[in-house]
């Protein structure tokens, strides 16, 4: 709403003063349309920055848990592999034979999905309940479509919208992600983490093979995986991901608005740029979690 306020005044803006160009008054009228449209886009950008952008001011995650950096060794790296691979191959003809149709713009077990997302936040931090909800529709969504996004969260509203495209499997993920920008995790490492945990800790089964699907992208790729690593329904879900960004992204636009992002990002102190998103491996592998499924947070009495 906020948005189209916005477009609302600026259609407004145009109209009044191409009236006043058809009575013969050019120059002037012009320049106020010009000006006026300008500083109405000011107006949202400052608002963007000043409110999205001090986000990325919050201390590190690694700050507020036991990070562990010396667990950063290929060996780990290799068994979060190997489990991410027997997780899927156990509960992919699981999550196949729950498959529903959802509601377009809501994520499955909705209600589920939240209450494995809250504590993950809280013990990260919050000291508040961050009032998220199931994702709205969005006019953004042909645009997300092309350049391969997932999902946004509005930085004027704080709801979160979720890419038309995105494929039944991937909306759980997703939507934790968004939620957890919404919270104020604006790296995006940590809103990755964050969704992690969360489908790791939902008894939804769709969920969980959500977050380990995710989770084996992120992964640094090997060269080549046998056709025997995983079980048919895997390989159908990542062909079914090929059709998709075949069918819908656009590889100009999709490299132009990735570089742009990746601009900002690095503006906002993020050194790595849109590589953050695969960092999120290395909290997985160097924060340990206690029998709940949440990030431990101080060293455990000698």
């Amino acid at each position: 709403m906020v948005v189209l306020a916005g477009v609302a005044v600026a259609i407004v803006k145009v109209w009044r003063n191409i009236a006043r160009m058809r009575r013969g008054r050019f120059g002037i009228p012009l320049l106020h349309m010009l000006f006026g449209i300008a500083g109405l886009a000011g107006l949202y950008a400052l608002w963007f920055y000043g409110g999205w952008g001090w986000g990325y001011d919050r201390a590190p995650l690694q700050t507020r848990v036991v990070y562990d950096a010396s667990r950063l060794t290929p060996a780990n790296v290799d068994a979060l592999r190997r489990r991410a691979v027997a997780e899927l191959n156990r509960l992919a003809p699981l999550a196949h034979g729950l498959e529903v149709d959802a509601p377009r713009g809501e994520p499955l077990g909705f209600e589920l999905l939240r209450n494995a997302w809250l504590p993950v936040v809280q013990r990260l931090g919050d000291r508040w309940t961050p009032a998220v909800g199931a994702a709205k529709p969005t006019l953004a969504g042909f645009f997300m479509d092309k350049n391969g996004t997932s999902g946004f969260t509005n930085p004027f509203t704080l709801e979160t919208q979720l890419a038309p495209d995105l494929l039944w499997f991937e909306r759980p993920f997703s939507q934790a992600h968004e939620w957890s920008h919404v919270a104020g995790y604006n790296r995006e490492d940590e809103a990755n983490y964050i969704a992690a945990l969360t489908c790791m800790r939902d008894s939804d089964t769709v969920a969980q093979y959500s977050g380990w699907l995710e989770i084996f992208l992120y992964l640094p790729r090997l060269r080549d995986y046998p056709h025997k690593m995983f079980v048919p329904q895997v390989w159908e879900d990542f062909t079914a991901l090929r059709a998709r960004n075949a069918h819908f992204v656009n590889m100009s636009f999709s490299r132009f608005s990735w570089h742009v992002y990746n601009s900002y990002l690095k503006s906002n102190r993020v050194a790595s740029g849109v590589r953050n998103y695969s960092e999120v491996t290395q909290l997985l592998v160097a924060i340990p979690l206690d029998r709940q499924g949440l990030p431990v947070t101080q060293l455990p009495l000698p």
